[in-house]
């Protein structure tokens, strides 16, 4: 519920140009839809399911240029720290 008040709150307001929305869950479908009207609206699904059918639209709808994407492992392999990183090393096992 914070997500979808979160986000209709900034784009009602004015307080964004563009929203990314991590998540896979169809609750988000009608503040997602009305984000679109006004603002592109990227769509980051983080579970190995298909996107929830209700996140899906156009990159078309409403104002146009939204986006989806499905993170994979390799993802988040991609983005860690050097390892030490600023003197800090990973504890072992991870």
């Amino acid at each position: 519920m914070n997500v979808a008040s979160h986000l209709l709150v900034d784009v009602l307001r004015g307080d964004v140009d563009a929203a990314v929305v991590v998540s896979n869950d169809n609750d988000l479908r009608y503040p997602v839809q009305q984000a679109r009207h006004r603002v592109p609206v990227g769509v980051v699904n983080p579970t190995p399911n298909q996107l929830a059918g209700d996140l899906r639209g156009s990159a078309a709808d409403g104002v146009g240029r939204h986006w989806w994407y499905q993170l994979v492992p390799a993802d988040l392999r991609a983005h860690q720290l050097p390892d030490p990183a600023a003197g800090v090393s990973r504890p072992k096992g991870w």
